[in-house]
Order: structure tokens, then C-alpha cells, then sequence
């Protein structure tokens, strides 16, 4: 199942902020590199349909879901900050988005996710009681339940240690593994990029600059890097 974007969105009138991008996402982890303001939300939020491109076609495993609203995409978004609910506990909050499920098919998958995540333990914790990578994994894993056509992830993992970010990959790589769904994960982070990603894709002022496997892409950005910085 892939993912093939081909879109266009301006802020601000003809005169303003323009993203326009092309480009498709395989199975496995697509990383939208760049600079903070290079539009790599924007791409984001246009998938998951809270905002509408100006022009252009989303497609998802063949299927175009540009015009579809957000609750038929299939698509699963996690942000930066995990957004639990306080008062439940991370069982509750990794069951919240299957209210519609009878209670015995949540519990099931709840613990499933959780035994997948390594976070049985929490299971009856609230947030305020928890780590910064077990509320990650519990937003992982509340995402995750609703079992998502594709998976979009803005920074989540931007307060972590790498040892932690590298941890929550490799769990998520594995679920992928069985699922064989696209995962964009958005970073301004170099080491991130050329860490977690199957393919980068490097974002400047609303436009791609260049794309392919982490060492391809992120070897060119180095460069530019270095010309900037010596001036050469």
C-alpha cells in the first residue's frame, strides 16, 4: 500500500507562503526533512484532511481520498505532544478511539497494543504518573488500535533521548512490518533523518529540494551545509 501526494496550498494571498510538493511513500518510514517553515506540517495536515490543498490529488493504496473527510481517510496522526486525557489512565486512552467497538474487541486490542508498545505496565496509570516515552508509546498506541491505512508523525519523539526515539522505532518498525503501511515522520533534525528513515525527503520554503535513500539525500544536504558555512 503506498501513498502518492501531488499538491499545492497557499497562506496569504498569490504573494504568499506556497507549498508545493510530489512525491510518493512506500511501505515503511518516509522522513520529511527540513528547516522549521519549510511546509512539512502543512504536507502532514493535508493527508490527514484538516486542511484542503488549493490543487492536487492524495492518493492512498490506489485510492484518491482528497476530498474524503478526516474520519474515512484511514490515516493516523500523532503530534508532538502525546495529548492524553489527564483524568484516564493509558488503557483508557488507547481505548478512546474505539468507543464504537464492543467492549470486549477494545480490551483485546488495547492489550495487544500495549504488550506490542511495552507498556503493560501503565496500563492503569494516568498520564501525570509516567514518562515522556511511555505517554509516547501510549499516543502510539492509541493511534495504532484504530489499525490506520498509513501513519503520519510530527516530531512525537522530539523530547526524547535518542536510546528512547530509537527504541519506539524499532517497536513501530516491527508492527509495520506485519502491516506494510506508509509512515511519514516529519523532523528538522539531521541525525534524525539519516537515523530513522527508508527514504528522506529534504523541504526548503514550501518545495522539495531533493529526495531518495538517507544516504543520497542526506549526503547533498551536507554538502550544501559545508558551502554555507565556509562560504565556498
Amino acid at each position: 500500500m503506498g501513498l502518492a501526494i501531488q499538491i499545492e496550498k497557499t497562506f496569504g494571498g498569490a504573494r504568499g507562503f506556497r507549498v508545493a510538493v510530489a512525491f510518493e511513500a512506500a511501505s515503511g518510514v518516509t522522513v520529511l526533512f527540513g528547516p522549521s517553515g519549510a511546509g512539512k506540517t502543512t504536507v502532514l495536515e493535508c493527508v490527514a484532511g484538516i486542511q484542503r490543498p488549493d490543487r492536487g490529488h492524495i492518493h492512498l493504496g490506489g485510492k484518491e481520498i482528497t476530498s474524503l473527510p478526516p474520519s474515512r481517510r484511514g490515516v493516523g496522526y500523532v503530534f508532538q505532544s502525546p495529548a492524553l486525557f489527564p483524568h484516564m489512565t493509558g488503557r483508557e486512552n488507547i481505548e478512546y478511539g474505539l468507543h464504537a467497538l464492543p467492549t470486549g474487541e477494545r480490551r483485546r486490542r488495547a492489550q495487544e497494543a500495549m504488550e506490542r508498545f511495552r507498556i503493560a505496565h501503565v496500563a492503569e496509570q494516568r498520564p501525570g504518573r509516567i514518562s515522556g516515552g511511555e505517554k509516547q508509546r501510549v499516543a502510539l498506541a492509541r493511534t495504532l488500535v484504530t489499525e490506520p491505512r498509513a501513519l503520519l508523525l510530527d516530531e512525537p519523539l522530539s523530547a526524547l533521548d535518542m536510546g528512547t526515539k530509537l527504541g519506539i522505532l524499532d517497536d513501530l518498525r516491527a508492527w509495520n512490518r506485519e502491516r506494510r503501511v506508509p509512515i511519514l515522520y516529519v523532523t528538522h533534525v539531521l541525525h534524525e533523518a539519516f537515523s530513522l528513515g527508508d527514504q528522506v525527503v529534504v523541504m526548503r520554503e514550501g518545495r522539495i529540494e531533493r529526495q531518495g535513500t538517507p544516504g543520497q539525500a542526506l549526503a547533498e544536504e551536507r554538502a550544501k551545509l559545508m558551502e554555507l558555512m565556509t562560504g565556498r
